[in-house]
């Protein structure tokens, strides 16, 4: 029988990998697009605003952008803060950069840098020489120190040191200089490796003196212009133009009434939005591409929640009317910062450098209602309301499982007589994770509203088990942990609409993870769908044959969903679902588990992960999920980095072990596990007896969460959410069996 089993085991995971492959050429054939190819960028930049500068005509002339191309909002994270010194050469990488306040520092070749010529204190530098008419970056020494300093690939200037080796030119034009200051962090994205942009105008004399302004200076955009058609006639592929203004205007605030920096503040705005009119006016774009970017929001902005700006994209490959989307995001109308490089590079008909992080970004399919400008607001404004209200609402959920839990220890070791009374709590506690999951499809105005739509939903969900438990005996187990693992599942085929703005979903402004399924419900999943499926078997006696078939089958989809490149793949998710559930599975087909048998787990364990990370590795670069990509780069670049990738994953999870809200509960849910372990005496011997399935499912989800914990950078969390279906009916179950022993029980063995 063993041999049989086997053998129908493999097969199954084989038919998995065969459908994986055969989806994933649909969806290649879906995803796989020509960009039309440019010959120039111009990338325009408009610093220190956010969208709610767009809601007024004051930018009337960027906003009609959205009819000539798209728009979306970036993600402007780095690998360090949200600062204007990390966010540029972050664009310039294609990747999270460590910046330094020493990149402002970029001058002409020629220009007078103290004692010396630009050229001069570049060469004192770096030991090389300035080709004339650059600009070289003073700051690339420590530019680069920092970033080699981190653990994963990142590269000052691989933008421009990819156009560089194709042959192709770049320029940079203009700076947010004030009289105390320079600023020229613009030249970190069009610079190449060695801190050099072919073709420069950064230099003071492209600013007019304004010295009763904030910031002394205002670029001259006239001289702007000039030097733009001065540079594309010279051949330059890519062209940044720093408008500087806005920069120079916001961090002269400190000493200016409201009064007088706002007025100066609009009257930038006006004069920023008039000069992309007359740029747009000189460009052609059937060959050249126009982006407009923020690459940071206002520190106000930031500390609101408000961390995504706005960017627009003109020219080949970009519909009118649309909105932007990427292969790092898969959001309609959302982008990251580090998606810019790879698309420059795209549009010249050049390979992303595979260091950079982000994908090429493009129009997406979907047309939003109405204006894209108020589409994106609306969306931005419930992304900033979720995010504000995920984490008191979360460590307040944290709060009362913890003394649920506790609660019914009290009840099981004093209180006995309390057991009814405690039990709705728990269903109350598990049903959290679904009513979560469902709030995006209700209005949300405000942080309170969130909380009040939370806790009635919750109830409803709780009320409803108990409920259908009374009228048709269907177990509340049953109802909880199917609709959760259920509605999980159907998300994740529908584009993951829902976990994309839940309270226990990831969050574009953090930008951890952006599509597919995440830490949080990669563990609601596996902990609800055991327990939903062993307590369904456990219940209905006279199906378990045919119900233990379909569980199989259940179980083997659920881990294509984990893995699937083109449904998200989470890889920590997908080693501890396969785990889980192949465990789970033997279990209820009554395989002991002996050496061979760990080891026989943990061999399909690893061949499913490479099945998926193959064919991941066989699409192109830009349609690969991070699983794929993470493979490649541990490919090309040794064993090294696989080792950095598991001490980062690790640091990880001792920090959230320490910090994070749901260590907590995790830690908790461990400790009552263990308890009853051993007290009362005999009650697990009881249950394990009488609810040998469900008991089997309950050894599932500790294997699934241990193995969470282990192989994920936020096992801490993962861990967390799958034992919210272990403790919490554990402690139910408990409760059942020492008061009221006729009602809210499964079904046992004996009765059968």
């Amino acid at each position: 029988m063993n041999d049989s089993f086997w053998q129908k085991l493999f097969v199954s995971l084989l038919v998995l990998v065969v459908v994986s492959l055969s989806f994933g050429k649909v969806s290649f054939a879906v995803e796989q697009s020509q960009t039309p190819k440019a010959n120039r960028v111009i990338m325009v930049i408009v610093d220190k605003i956010t969208i709610d500068d767009y809601e007024d005509n004051t930018l009337k002339h960027i906003k009609s952008l959205t009819q000539k191309g798209s728009v979306g909002l970036l993600n402007n994270n780095t690998g360090a803060g949200i600062y204007a010194e990390h966010t540029y050469p972050s664009i310039g990488g294609g990747a999270h950069l460590v910046g330094t306040d020493e990149g402002n520092y970029a001058f002409a070749e020629q220009e007078r840098v103290l004692d010396a010529l630009g050229r001069e204190e570049y060469q004192s530098r770096t030991g090389w020489q300035a080709p004339t008419g650059s600009a070289v970056q003073l700051g690339l020494g420590k530019l680069a120190r920092l970033n080699n300093e981190l653990r994963y690939p990142a590269i000052p200037g691989a933008l421009g040191q990819a156009i560089r080796d194709a042959g192709y030119q770049t320029a940079v034009i203009g700076n947010a200089d004030t009289r105390e200051k320079h600023r020229r962090l613009a030249t970190t994205i069009t610079m190449d490796q060695k801190g050099i942009t072919n073709f420069s105008a950064i230099d003071r004399a492209i600013l007019a003196e304004k010295n009763t302004l904030l910031g002394s200076f205002r670029t001259n955009f006239t001289k702007v212009l000039q030097r733009m058609e001065e540079y594309r006639k010279a051949g330059a592929s890519l062209i940044v133009i720093e408008t500087g203004d806005m920069t120079r205007i916001y961090e002269s605030r400190g000493i200016a009434l409201d009064r007088a920096y706002n007025q100066q503040r609009r009257t930038a705005l006006v004069e920023i939005d008039r000069f992309v009119d007359s740029l747009t006016k000189q460009m052609d774009f059937t060959q050249e591409i126009l982006l407009v970017v923020t690459p940071t929001p206002t520190n106000e902005a930031v500390k609101e929640s408000n961390r995504l700006t706005p960017i627009f994209a003109v020219g080949p490959g970009f519909e009118p009317g649309t909105l932007l989307t990427s292969g790092t995001t898969k959001r309609d109308g959302i982008i990251m910062n580090t998606d810019i490089a790879p698309t420059i590079l795209k549009s010249f008909g050049l390979q992303p450098v595979v260091e950079m992080s982000g994908r090429p970004f493009v129009s997406s399919s979907v047309l939003p209602q109405g204006n894209s400008i108020d589409y994106l607001k609306n969306v931005n404004d419930r992304l900033i309301t979720t995010y504000q209200g995920r984490a008191p609402l979360q460590s307040a959920y944290v709060l009362v499982q913890i003394m649920v839990l506790f609660m019914g220890l009290f009840g099981i070791f004093f209180k006995r007589h309390m057991a009814e009374h405690i039990k709705p709590f728990l269903l109350v506690i598990m049903s959290v994770p679904l009513a979560e999951l469902l709030m995006p499809l209700l209005p949300v105005q405000s942080v309170a509203t969130l909380a009040i739509q939370l806790s009635i939903t919750t109830l409803v969900i709780a009320g409803s088990a108990i409920l259908l438990q009374r009228k048709f005996h269907l177990d509340p187990f049953i109802f909880i942990c199917v609709a959760t693992a259920g509605t999980i599942l159907i998300d994740v085929v529908n584009a993951a609409y829902l976990q994309k703005q839940s309270l226990l979903g990831y969050d574009p402004i953090v930008g951890a993870r952006f599509y597919g399924i995440g830490n949080e419900y990669m563990g609601v999943l596996i902990g609800s769908l055991i327990i939903g499926t062993t307590a369904a078997i456990q219940s209905w006696a006279n199906y378990r044959k045919p119900l233990i078939a379909i569980t199989g089958v259940i179980y083997l989809f659920a881990i294509y969903a984990l893995a699937a490149p083109f449904l998200g793949t989470n890889v920590g998710g997908t080693i501890a679902g396969t785990a889980a559930f192949l465990v789970t599975f033997l279990l209820l087909f009554n395989v002991r588990f002996g050496l061979r048998t760990v080891i026989m787990v943990a061999g399909i364990v690893t061949m499913a992960v490479v099945a998926f990370i193959a064919f991941d590795l066989s699409r192109p670069l830009e349609l690969r999920s991070h699983m794929g990509t993470t493979a490649s780069l541990i490919l090309q670049s040794g064993p090294g980095q696989a080792v950095d990738i598991m001490q980062r994953k690790w640091a990880m999870n001792m920090k959230l072990l320490r910090y994070t809200v749901w260590s907590r509960v995790l830690l908790a849910s461990l400790a009552v596990l263990a308890l009853l372990f051993y007290r009362p005496r005999g009650v697990m011997q009881n249950i394990r007896i009488k609810y040998p399935y469900l008991y089997k499912g309950f050894i599932g989800v500790v294997i699934g969460a241990l193995v969470a914990f282990a192989v994920n950078d936020s096992g801490v969390v993962a861990a967390a959410t799958t034992m919210i279906f272990g403790a919490p009916p554990l402690v139910y179950l408990v409760l059942s069996e020492q008061k009221y022993v006729d009602k809210h029980k499964i079904i046992s063995c004996k009765e059968i």
